[in-house]
């Protein structure tokens, strides 16, 4: 056996017979020869010391390893055409990879859907995706490891990046329907607030580190996960702010009630959301798609 040997086109002719049914069907769709496809296999199968093929019927049969192999030889030859597809993009300017930071906010059924139609216009780009809260986010993109960034959690612009205004998100105060402040009426004071432990979610960034949004008391307890907070105030264990679209099923069902606090409203307060770059970054195809389907958003179903 020698592997070493093995060229691209005897794999091709290799997976065209197969796919055609006979080594003639194979040559008129490759435009050779049918000697010449003859050819390629018999030295494929002797290098490879394994008849791929039973030519004892009318019609070439795989043997039991060239089924086995025909996986290998598409595998090597869907691997090659992209690695080819990828070198011709990038030839012209276009990205292999693209990172982006989300904020932990911003609604998870969008983020999916743009994916998905970014997926089918650039289907050899790989992505990196962070989701992150408050100045993690800015900081990924300040440094130059993200490409792109959406801020939700973090109320302020670093004036070093360019924005592109997005649709804001709903966020409403919520509790526990056991929870003592579910049964208070109306707004709830501060001084009742400072007493209740909140939810809020904590900073991993050195941008806004030990740095307060929205808390309003002294008995806060943080976290970095979204879904952890999700679960603790579910189970009455405080109170806290949420995006209305991740509640939305708890509030419908009884398991969660909204709050008024004195910052925000029962029907909740909007939270501008907000796209940012760094202005000598290199923008792309691939870079450019992201701004421009992020700017035509109108609003967040």
């Amino acid at each position: 056996m020698n592997i070493e040997r093995l060229s691209l086109d005897q794999l091709r002719v290799f997976a065209q017979i197969a796919t055609s049914g006979s080594f003639l069907a194979a040559a008129r769709a490759l435009s050779r020869a049918q000697s010449a496809v003859s050819y390629a296999i018999s030295t494929l199968e002797s290098q490879l010391g394994v008849p791929l093929f039973d030519r004892s019927s009318y019609r070439p049969q795989l043997t039991a390893a060239g089924i086995e192999l025909l996986r290998d030889a598409r595998q090597v030859l869907a691997q090659v055409d992209a690695m080819q597809a990828r070198a011709a993009a990038y030839s012209l300017g276009q990205e292999l990879e693209i990172t982006l930071a989300f904020d932990v906010f911003f609604p998870t059924t969008a983020l999916v859907a743009l994916l998905s139609d970014f997926r089918a216009a650039f289907p050899g780009v790989t992505v990196r995706l962070e989701i992150e809260a408050l100045g993690a986010v800015a900081e990924r993109v300040i440094d130059g490891e993200a490409m792109l960034g959406v801020l939700g959690t973090l109320p302020i612009i670093p004036p070093n990046l360019l924005h592109v205004s997005l649709p804001s998100v709903l966020l409403v105060g919520v509790v526990s329907p056991s929870h003592a402040l579910a049964q208070i009426k109306g707004r709830i004071p501060s001084h009742v607030l400072e007493r209740q432990v909140q939810l809020v979610l904590s900073d991993r960034s050195a941008l806004t580190a030990n740095q307060d949004f929205s808390v309003h008391s002294s008995l806060a307890w943080r976290m970095s996960d979204l879904g952890t907070k999700h679960a603790l105030l579910r189970a009455g264990m405080g109170w806290g702010y949420m995006p209305q679209h991740v509640v939305a099923d708890d509030l419908a069902s009884g398991k969660l009630v909204t709050i008024a606090t004195e910052a925000h409203p029962p029907e909740g307060a909007a939270l501008p959301m907000q796209c940012v770059y760094r202005p000598d970054r290199q923008v792309g195809p691939a870079l450019t798609w992201w701004l421009d389907a992020l700017a035509k958003l109108t609003i967040f179903n």
